[in-house]
């Protein structure tokens, strides 16, 4: 296995959605960048939104004139497939989510770069065991999923296949940190985590739709302007801690008799919480532990992060 001084070019494949961010933030760490596709206007695409994207950087002063141009200089764009993948020291596909697609891509790659070599997925659902399966070395290929916008989004997640090697997981991680990202350790299931919570809430919001309880535009603004503005500085599992878990046990109980739709019944985790008296920021134990009920330090963490965002809007 390669090691992370000896990578200097990354190699992504796909230009579409995902393809252009992703190669911007290799080259903003300082990566020679080989940007490929099949057709000359995603990558004429490709390179618009990535001048977009450096000038929007520019304006919002995380970048500098001369960053832009440096990075953008460093990105090679091509149709040549073979020579790309042959000459990377490490492989990012971001083709279309179609199983037989990446499965011939990766078994491609498999058979032309060398053996130390890592190939990384962005699939942000597919089984990288599946991907993989057509490979003679599968222990060198990784998920490595990025989030929109990937070259602002901090997140990646990494899911490993049943036969990837810690040495693959290892590198990449080491990889995805020299870019500034903050990789998370996934299982192999459907969703992973990000989309699988994202898709929970998109469908509560799209049975809203349905039910003509709430307008898209009423949705998006409670969205925005309520719990997400403290999503930055808590997530879904902390703000039970918040809450206060018996508040969210009595919510939970309320909706679904009310509803009797089953997703709100009370899940045994809280239910068992609660009977310990662990219910959270309060009693300074929850899910999480606080170095005393009440702690005024959580709450003091908590308001900076949304008096940031809301400063970021009205900035805006």
């Amino acid at each position: 296995m390669s090691s992370l001084d000896n990578i200097k070019r990354v190699t992504v494949l796909g230009q579409g959605v995902m393809g252009p961010d992703i190669a911007l933030s290799f080259a903003l760490s300082g990566y020679e960048v080989t940007a490929v596709d099949i057709l000359e206007e995603p990558l004429e695409r490709a390179a618009k939104k990535t001048s977009l994207n450096c000038q929007q950087m520019v304006e919002g002063g995380i970048l500098t004139e001369q960053e832009a141009v440096s990075a953008q200089n460093r990105i090679t764009r091509t149709l040549e497939w073979k020579e790309s993948v042959s000459s990377a020291d490490f492989i990012m596909e971001a083709v279309p989510e179609d199983m037989e697609t990446k499965q011939d891509v990766f078994s491609r790659c498999d058979a032309l770069c060398s053996k130390d070599i890592i190939i990384a997925s962005n699939t942000s659902s597919m089984s990288i065991t599946r991907i993989a399966s057509k490979m003679k070395q599968p222990e060198r290929a990784i998920t490595a999923h990025w989030t929109i916008p990937a070259h602002l989004s901090p997140m990646v997640e990494t899911v490993c296949g049943e036969k990837t090697s810690a040495e693959t997981k290892g590198l990449a991680f080491e990889l995805l940190k020299a870019t500034g990202k903050h990789p998370v350790l996934c299982k192999d299931t459907p969703g992973f985590i990000h989309n699988y919570l994202q898709f929970a809430l998109i469908n509560a919001a799209l049975a809203l739709i349905e039910q003509k309880a709430a307008s898209p535009e009423d949705i998006d603004s409670v969205v925005r302007n309520g719990f997400g503005l403290r999503l930055a500085s808590v997530g879904p599992i902390q703000f039970l801690d918040m809450c206060g878990l018996d508040t969210v046990h009595n919510v939970l109980k309320y909706l679904h008799e009310i509803t009797r739709n089953p997703g709100y019944k009370p899940p045994e985790v809280i239910r068992e919480k609660v009977n310990k008296g662990e219910l959270g920021v309060k009693t300074g134990k929850g899910f999480y532990s606080y170095e005393m009920p009440g702690s005024n330090e959580f709450w003091a963490q908590t308001n900076k992060g949304i008096i940031r965002t809301l400063k970021s809007f009205r900035e805006t």
